[in-house]
């Protein structure tokens, strides 16, 4: 599935629980309006009618209270007529009023019938006969008011918490809805985040080993099509990586194979020359030839430190032997250098702690410890020390740490993360080291890494560079092959 279809389909569940939470707060709306309408059209309009047959049986009964004072005027025709009125209008009322409350339609009907037995006979001489029955209906009707009244103010007040009632249900129902809606994006986002990221975190980390020249892990990954598309490409790449760091390798080990015979036979003349084998040299003469004798070593040096580095990354056996002494291997490194170094930095070595006897490659080892020692050295001015220390850490099986400092400027940022790197170098400000080919550092790496051990550079000094070298020192013999996989085109 492609971002867009993702996140259109995880940002849908989110949008569908709010739109939910707005439609249950919509319902209980139109719930509450109901209920209001219901009780103002029902109640409202009973109590209405209500007062309307109530309104009739009042002026009725008006009318009947007002007879005694209106008969003793002799107003008893007027009288008769307002009755007469005042009955037919409570009649109507009551006849068109169905749904009053029973008491209240009841007492009226009991005032119309006493105003039709008073218009029965003489209207005086009745209306003053049933004033008695006209104030006990006035007092029932009134009462029958008021407990309609009270009725209507309990209904009211049920509505109101009906209309209460709903109003909190939607709230609450709403409220968890939109906390759900809202830990529900928080998921959604957090998965599609993780979804994202950790895929494009897997290719950044491939990324940055491909940077630094390790081609031998395929680049696989899950997630987006794009970012499955992006690691397809990734993968490309890397096979053709790994296809030109071998013809690279291959190329490296035939010219330096094809440059070792010659040099060989350049050495051997130049020893002949130096030995007078072909006539006795002047002083002149002699100063020529060590001048070439040391440039051909120098260039011999380079072919050999050229050849084992393929051989190592080719993923090449070391060649271990039984009962090395690790201290014998530094102590000759050390000394070779201190005899270039003479005059110029001085070199000193400190062991502590007895080392026991492991199986190593001496001749790997010893060519490793020596870069390390010739690159302290060739960053040093005149009058520095150069230190190396080599400690044993207590371990199954033990480990040599050896350590070479120096008082130099030190590594640069930008080159601390690049300086294994094979071919990598630069000049260094500040000391009096040339630009070389950039295999020392490279090739005492890798000759750790072969032995079972690392090497890395201690960024947290003050002053200069430090390197340290761990080599476990295992006493059991084996042909040992570099830990370094070679690329998975040449296993192909």
């Amino acid at each position: 599935m492609r971002l867009v279809s993702r996140l259109l389909a995880s940002h849908a569940a989110p949008v569908a629980v709010m739109s939910l939470a707005l439609l249950v707060v919509l319902g209980s709306l139109v719930h509450m309006t109901q209920v209001s309408r219901d009780l103002g059209e029902r109640e409202l309009r009973a109590l209405a009618n209500e007062g309307s047959i109530h309104q009739a049986a009042w002026e009725l009964d008006l009318a009947l209270r007002s007879a005694p004072s209106r008969c003793r005027e002799g107003d008893a025709t007027a009288l008769r007529r307002e009755v007469e009125t005042t009955a037919e209008v409570l009649a109507g009322r009551l006849s068109t009023t169905p749904d009053a409350s029973a008491s209240i339609v009841s007492q009226s009907r009991s005032y119309h019938e006493l105003a039709i037995e008073v218009l029965a006979g003489d209207t005086c001489r009745a209306a003053m006969a049933v004033q008695d029955r006209r104030a006990s209906l006035d007092a029932t009707l009134t009462t029958a008011w008021v407990e309609r009244l009270a009725e209507l103010h309990t209904a009211a007040r049920a509505h109101d918490e009906d209309v209460r009632r709903i109003g909190t249900r939607a709230t609450w129902f709403g409220a968890i809805l939109a906390v759900a809606g809202f830990v529900l994006a928080m998921l959604v986002a957090r998965t599609m985040a993780r979804e994202v990221s950790q895929p494009l975190a897997d290719l950044s980390r491939t990324a940055q080993r491909l940077a630094r020249g390790d081609f031998s892990k395929r680049v696989t990954t899950e997630g987006p099509a794009e970012i499955v598309e992006l690691a397809d490409e990734l993968e490309q790449m890397r096979t053709r990586l790994a296809e030109l760091e071998v013809l690279k390798e291959g190329f490296l080990a035939s010219v330096s194979h094809e440059l070792r015979t010659p040099l060989s036979k350049i050495r051997e003349a130049l020893a002949l020359l130096s030995d007078g084998a072909v006539g006795t040299l002047d002083d002149k003469q002699l100063r020529v030839v060590s001048i070439a004798s040391t440039a051909c070593e120098r260039e011999v040096r380079l072919v050999t430190t050229l050849l084992d580095f393929s051989r190592l990354r080719a993923g090449g056996a070391l060649r271990c032997k039984e009962g090395s002494s690790i201290d014998e291997i530094v102590s000759t490194a050390v000394a070779e250098e201190r005899a270039d170094a003479r005059g110029k930095v001085e070199v000193e070595l400190k062991a502590e702690g007895e080392a026991p006897r492991a199986s190593l490659d001496p001749e790997m080892l010893e060519r490793a410890i020596a870069n390390l020692v010739r690159n302290a050295v060739s960053v040093s001015k005149p009058g520095q020390v150069v230190r190396v220390v080599r400690e044993i850490e207590a371990s199954s099986p033990p480990r040599a740490r050896i350590t070479v400092s120096d008082e130099g400027p030190g590594v640069p940022v930008d080159l601390r993360d690049t300086i294994f790197q094979p071919f990598v170098t630069r000049t260094v400000a500040r000391s009096p080291k040339t630009v070389g080919v950039g295999l020392g550092l490279a090739l005492a790496r890798e000759v750790a890494v072969a032995h079972g051990g690392e090497l890395h550079l201690d960024a947290e000094v003050e002053r200069g560079a430090r390197f340290v070298m761990t080599i476990p020192l295992d006493p059991r013999a084996s042909a040992r092959s570099s830990v370094r996989p070679p690329p998975a085109s040449a296993k192909e």
